[in-house]
């Protein structure tokens, strides 16, 4: 029947016997044994006891069902039944309480038995005084508590309290068994938090466990009691709400009349989690993704069902997040898909299948190519050619992007020095640095090996960083980009605009240059906030003694704006677009000789 639960009435604490009012139940069907043990607990000074009697095997059961007691004494011989059989259906059916056995033959055998089928005590009746029965009951009650603090531990998730993994499996597999009986459906809801990384990774764990635990709470307060599932003698379930671990949480709802139901408590979910958070003077904004699975239709059993719901949430969070999706069959399609694609990818390295392509970027005064970014393509043995957008998130989820970060650190650094020895002018290399990549613990080895193996002078890397990065542990960030700095490397904010866009940022960091976004430069030219914030940005930039690169650069129209407003550098279809190595050289033979599309441009241009 799965894990036996323990009553949550029943809460670890240290118990006091003279402090706590302790009602006994004795099974015993032999009435002169009751006054004895009633006689017996009334010796007990200081204590305050309620003692029931009842001397039949199905009256005991029925009470053990419908109440509970502190203590249970049951007598070994019941009529024809015993209490060796009493105890086993009683702690088959729920009962928690510790229970002693009373027997009027004493036995090395009775007492092994009566261990082994989870007594808490064994008592002979002939040897019983007032002394020997508190210290019994006093025994079974701290046994109990022990027990009841291991098991917490075993199946209670210590910062939320709630039910963890373990428990919340075993509470599955029953309302699904329960659902099955009685022909029900049921909905599992598995949610998990949307970029909860970036909380720890900025304010620290200590406060991401605060936004944990509250929002358990806040979880717990959406599930009302008609969304709640039942469970024999109790009439509502206190672990309707699980955490499975992380920032993963589940909902159990039972005897949902349709689809719309368990929408509805999605819905409320989503709708309590958006309301902003106070964490120590903290205002922390959070979303979720919830994932939907409904028995029997999803899937039945606890396995396959929980599975789905989990597959729905990663659906969600690729369709924007803070929403919830119900499980669809072809999901498991896209999710196998996903599989591949991954276990492809820890291979495409060793495999040699990925490769930089190269992107120009020219000065505007002169039209001459001044750098390259370097862009990262998978040229995968069966897709062909995929693009970063279809497998950079994915190397991010697996913390693949790490290792891929430091070979196109490597690579692009010593494609670099193979064109300045071929005879071209030195070029820049930009290269794009992954958040994970920017602040894990080798990352100045990792440069220092790439410019040390390829030759590479320091000045002529750059590295493009977003904003986001510069939010993660300030201090940190801080000093690694003075270490940077102090090596003659630049640094530039790739998509700027498009984050937090703070000016102290800009004042307090060692940044070379600011890119202006693709998305401002594409409208440039019919949205007058578009033109308003680029001219902004150039002016700004100026101001400070930045340089300004335009990426996204598809038009005459676009390039005559920034012309026009005095952008340093641009890049982008119009140039060219993103190359493999052997193409870029043809483009600085061309640029070398005067006869290169940028200069091609500036002239037209009047530049």
């Amino acid at each position: 029947m799965g894990l036996i639960l323990f009553d949550r009435r029943h809460k670890a604490e240290v118990i006091e016997m003279a402090d706590k009012h302790l009602k006994i139940l004795l099974v015993d069907d032999d009435e002169d044994d009751y006054i004895m043990t009633r006689d017996l607990l009334s010796e007990i000074d200081g204590k305050k006891i309620t003692l029931d009697w009842l001397s039949t095997y199905d009256a005991a059961l029925e009470s053990i069902a419908r109440d509970t007691y502190d203590v249970y004494l049951f007598d070994y011989r019941l009529g024809e039944r015993t209490g060796l059989e009493l105890l086993s259906e009683a702690v088959a059916n729920g009962c928690t309480g510790p229970i002693i056995l009373l027997t009027g033959q004493g036995g090395r055998d009775v007492d092994v038995e009566a261990m082994k089928a989870g007594a808490a005590d064994y008592l002979c009746k002939g040897e019983i005084n007032a002394h020997l029965l508190e210290r019994s009951i006093r025994y079974a009650l701290e046994r109990n508590q022990a027990k009841e603090q291991i098991l917490h531990i075993a199946y209670y998730d210590s910062l939320t309290n709630l039910p963890n993994r373990v428990l919340f499996q075993d509470r599955l597999k029953q309302v699904i068994e329960l659902s099955h009986r009685h022909k029900r459906t049921s909905a599992l809801l598995f949610l998990d938090l949307d970029n909860f990384k970036r909380i720890n990774d900025s304010l620290g764990h200590r406060i991401g466990d605060i936004l944990l635990n509250e929002v358990s709470k806040r979880l717990t307060r959406c599930i009302r009691r008609s969304d709640s599932i039942s469970r024999m003698h109790t009439e509502e379930s206190e672990i309707t709400v699980a955490r499975l671990g992380g920032d993963e949480f589940t909902i159990l709802l039972t005897e949902i009349s349709d689809f719309a139901g368990a929408a509805r408590v999605a819905q409320r979910i989503l709708g309590s989690l958006v309301q902003p958070f106070l964490l120590d003077d903290h205002e922390v904004f959070i979303t979720a993704s919830i994932g939907v699975a409904v028995y029997p239709d999803d899937g039945e059993n606890a396995e396959v069902l929980l599975k789905n719901a989990d597959t729905a949430m990663y659906y969600s969070k690729s369709q924007g997040k803070n929403n919830y999706q119900f499980y669809r069959r072809s999901m498991n399609a896209t999710a196998f898909e996903k599989l591949t694609l991954e276990n492809d990818l820890r291979k495409a390295l060793d495999r040699k299948e990925l490769i930089l392509y190269y992107q120009p970027q020219i000065e505007l005064n002169t039209g001459n190519i001044f750098g390259m970014e370097a862009l990262l393509r998978w040229k995968h043995p069966d897709i062909g050619i995929i693009s970063p957008g279809e497998f950079i998130p994915l190397a991010e989820e697996t913390g693949l992007i790490v290792s891929i970060g430091e070979w196109v650190l490597s690579e692009a650094c010593r494609q670099s020095q193979s064109w300045k020895d071929a005879g071209f002018p030195q070029l820049s290399m930009s290269v794009n640095m992954s958040s994970q990549q920017f602040t894990q613990r080798g990352l100045m080895t990792t440069i220092t090996q790439a410019l040390n193996s390829s030759g590479l002078d320091p000045h002529y890397l750059i590295l493009e960083i977003t904003e986001s990065i510069i939010m993660q542990k300030t201090r940190n960030i801080l000093t690694t980009l003075q270490k940077l700095h102090l090596m003659g490397i630049r640094i530039s904010m790739d998509d700027f605009g498009t984050g937090y866009s703070s000016l102290s940022y800009l004042k307090r960091f060692p940044i070379h240059a600011i890119k202006i976004d693709r998305s401002f430069i594409k409208e440039v030219n019919t949205n007058q906030d578009d033109a308003a914030i680029s001219r902004a940005i150039i002016a700004m930039a100026r101001s400070l003694n930045l340089k300004v690169v335009a990426e996204g650069v598809e038009s005459e129209h676009q390039l005559a704006f920034l012309c026009e407003e005095n952008c340093n550098y641009v890049q982008g279809f119009l140039i060219s677009r993103p190359l493999p190595p052997e193409e870029i050289t043809k483009l600085l033979i061309q640029d070398r000789e005067g006869s290169s599309i940028g200069l091609a441009l500036c002239k037209k241009l009047g530049k």
